[in-house]
Order: structure tokens, then sequence, then C-alpha cells
């Protein structure tokens, strides 16, 4: 049954990076928790009155509100009202103020919903949407508001990993925030890691696979001992295509597209083909029967490429609490994500800059979405306090893990993230590489050159996009 909801939810579990394994109620404002102390910007949580929160977005004043004040949150899914349950938490007296409308769709289903929305009685004022949706309203200029106009600023980030404002950042206008880090890390199981090389301790498992050579060395020794390092060749996919910083999809003045596909393509399919003629996986792919039922303690897959959100996926295959460990691996690098725009006439602009805030830059609502929901956070500051402690004793990650604290890990791998080259088109691009992949490595593409002609082709014919002269 697990496999099959993971299944089900393929692509929109990828983009919105929603599997944790959360206990908050999606009908209700979760419990309360405690604000983490330690922190001179803390948000002051009683009667939201005229300050500066965090030296950031003011907090609204509900003296004088009614009902045209109130503001609707729309999303595909439960996940999104999770986290703003946080908030909620945190700031009660505006709970009356915002509904919350689960879409129960996929992602890239919500997006006409949302946009017939907009001539409702419900304006869309908070618009969550995956990484491979979120283009659609950040390149939009007539529903979705450019958020310096509601008091954001540039020197936010300072607190912040800059590549979530890159991805969010259109013709010089800020789109969208996130809260969430989905850092790329490697998830590997303990139990093969004491057998073959004699230790599961995270830095030492870093030194073995920390760039490809060392990573193909350990694949050749895992190998030896009857152990797989990956479950399929496609398992690299985002590690290498996710770290490329060339924007493959170009506008001309006229509006015409074209595309040129960067370097990172041709290494991804040459990695894949390594992996695949040395006999280093089961040649499955992700999301399939052998991808999830190798994620069990007992599996024969050494790693996974993974990031936090990934634990629920792991939980819900067989991994039991504390058979795996994480580290960074050969390249820093995200997976999934998911962006909040504002809906550009709100009517109530002042709150949901200030929940779009709180959900993104705040540190102490950052801790308590991690430890709440178990999910990672983009703020510095927050990430900080996790990695130096301040986790419940039952945070999701911290038990998956076996007591690894892992915070250190995904920050680590997040201060190399690079979103800056992020287009609308690329996940339409992935189909057609894992295509070309798959070719290359059963003879159908004689070279990487014939692979990549294909993408060009299907780029062409199906997205009417043609490659750059």
């Amino acid at each position: 049954m697990a496999l099959t909801l993971s299944l089900a939810m393929g692509l929109s579990l990828v983009g919105c990076g929603k599997s944790e394994d959360e206990k908050t109620d999606a009908t209700t404002v979760v419990e309360s928790t405690e604000k983490t102390e330690a922190s001179d910007t803390e948000a002051s949580s009683g009667d939201a009155t005229e300050e500066t929160v965090s030296g950031g977005i003011v907090a609204p004043s509900t003296d004088g509100w009614d009902e045209s004040k109130k503001i609707y949150a729309y999303s595909w899914d439960d996940d999104f009202q999770k986290k703003l349950n946080v908030v909620l938490t945190a700031y009660p007296e505006y709970s009356d103020y915002i509904e919350y409308i689960n879409l129960g769709c996929a992602s890239e289903e919500s997006l006409e919903q949302i946009d017939l929305a907009f001539d409702s009685d419900k304006y869309p004022s908070l618009i969550p949407a995956d990484v491979g949706s979120a283009k659609y309203w950040i390149e939009d200029d007539s529903k979705t508001a450019n958020l310096y106009d509601l008091g954001f600023t540039m020197d936010m980030w300072d607190d912040n990993y800059n590549y979530s404002k890159d991805f969010a950042t259109y013709n010089g206008e800020l789109k969208a925030v996130t809260w969430q880090s989905t850092a790329g890390s490697v998830f590997y199981n303990r139990e093969i890691a004491n057998e073959v090389f004699g230790t599961d301790d995270p830095e030492d498992i870093q030194k073995l696979i920390g760039d490809w050579d060392s990573f193909f060395e350990a694949a050749e020794t895992l190998k030896e001992a009857g152990y797989k390092i990956v479950n399929g060749p496609d398992e690299v996919y985002y590690a290498i295509i996710n770290a490329h910083t060339e924007q493959w999809v170009n506008v001309a003045a006229d509006g015409s597209e074209t595309v040129k596909l960067d370097d990172s393509v041709a290494t991804f399919l040459e990695t894949a083909k390594k992996l695949y003629d040395g006999d280093y996986t089961n040649g499955g792919t992700m999301w399939n029967g052998d991808w999830a039922a190798n994620m069990a303690d007992d599996g024969n897959v050494f790693c996974y490429f993974a990031c936090p959100w990934m634990i629920g996926v792991f939980q819900g295959n067989g991994a039991t609490d504390g058979s795996w460990g994480a580290c960074v691996g050969p390249q820093s690098y995200y997976w999934g994500g998911t962006y909040v725009s504002i809906g550009k006439d709100t009517p109530n602009p002042e709150l949901a800059a200030f929940i779009a805030y709180e959900l993104a830059f705040d540190p102490a609502i950052g801790v308590d979405i991690t430890n709440v929901t178990g999910d990672a956070v983009v703020n510095k500051t927050a990430n900080e306090m996790l990695a130096s402690g301040s986790l419940s004793d039952d945070n999701n990650g911290l038990k998956f893990l076996g007591g690894q604290n892992p915070y250190e890990t995904w920050a680590a791998a997040a201060e190399g993230i690079d979103q800056s080259a992020s287009t609308y088109a690329d996940k339409y691009y992935e189909d057609y590489i894992k295509k070309a992949m798959n070719g290359y490595n059963t003879g159908d593409y004689a070279s990487v050159d014939d692979a990549i002609a294909f993408i060009y082709d299907q780029s062409n014919t199906e997205l009417g996009i043609p490659a750059a002269e």
C-alpha cells in the first residue's frame, strides 16, 4: 500500500516535498508548540500590534477588520496547511482571517483551478506551488504581486539561502518565497555500511563518496560484496541536472524561444551509462517496485540520493528508525520545494505578506516548522539552532536517522545550491533526458551526441522550442 501511495503521488510528491510522516491533523490548527528561546529576533505572538517582527514585515493589527479582510490560501494538497498552521499557532489572532482551500489534486492540475478562483469571491491570496509549477505564477505579472512592493527587501536573504531568491526572481521582481530547503543529500544503509566499510559514521561515509571518483570506487567495493550502490542509473539525475547553472530555454526580444542544453546533460548521461555498464545498480527506475522495496532494512541498495521530505517515503516503504544515515554525498543539489506567491489584488496585502514573511524568514517559526512537521527550512539561523540541539525528542528526522542530527548536513548541502538557471520548461526536459538515458544505456543511441539529438528533437516536436543555432 505504501508503494502504491508513493507511485500515485509520483509527480506532485517529487515537486512538493510533502512526504514527511507528519503528525498534524490537516483539518485543525496544530497544538501549540513552545517557541524556541535564545532568539533575539523571535516574533511576538500576543496581540499583534504595529511592530516590526524579526526586523522584517510588520505584524498588522486586526483592529477594525471585518469579513472583507479575510484571505484565502489555495493548494493542491494539505502540506502547506500544516506549515501555515505553525504560524497560526504562534499568531492565533489571524486564524479567523485565513481560510485554507485544499483542491485535492496534482500540483499542475491546481493551476487551472486557482486561475478560475481569481474571478470568484474567494480570491487566492496565498498561492503555494511546487518547483515544477511555481514558475507559472512567478512569471505572471497579471496575477501575482512583486513582493518588493509589499515590504520584502533583498537584505532579508542575509540569513536565508540565496538560491531561494534567485529561483523566485523574474525580471528583477521577487514573485515568491519559500520556507523549505530541499537540499539534496545521500541516505545510506547503516548495516551495509558497517559490513562493507567497517563504519556507519556520516563523516567516514562522506569521505568514501564525497566526489564522483570516490563514489565509483565505493560502487566497485559494494559490487564485490554483493550490493548495489544505487537502485538504478537514473538515481543520480537530480544530483547532476539540478546543479546546472546555465539556463536552457532562452527568450528572444520578439518572444521566440530556443533551447541550448549545458554540459550537465552530457555529464548525467555519461554517469548513468557508467553505472549501467558497471552493473552497479539493480537496473530499476525511481518510483518503481525495486526502488521502494530496497528502502527496507534488508534491501541490497547501499544509498539513495534523497532530501528531507524523502524520510516519509522511506518510512512508508519499510525503513525502520535508525537503519539509515545521511551525508552530503558527491555534489550539492536540490530536489523539489514549494514556493508561495501572493495574489496581486489580495484584499489584505499586509496579512498575506506577514504570513509569507513568517514562513520564510522568522527563525523561531522555522524551528517550529521543523519540529512539528519534520521539514527542513531555508533560514540559516533556524538551521544553526537545530544543528546545535534545538530539536524536539520526537523530531521525525532525528528519529529516522537514529539520533543523527541531519540539519547540519542539510545546511551544508544547501550552501552549494544554485537555482538561478531554472525555467518553466525544465520539468518537460526531465522526461526527454531520462528517455535519452535509457536509449543510450541500451544501445539505441550509439553516443551521447545521438542521445542529446533526441532531446532536441523532442523539444522541437512537443514544445515547439528549437535548438539554438
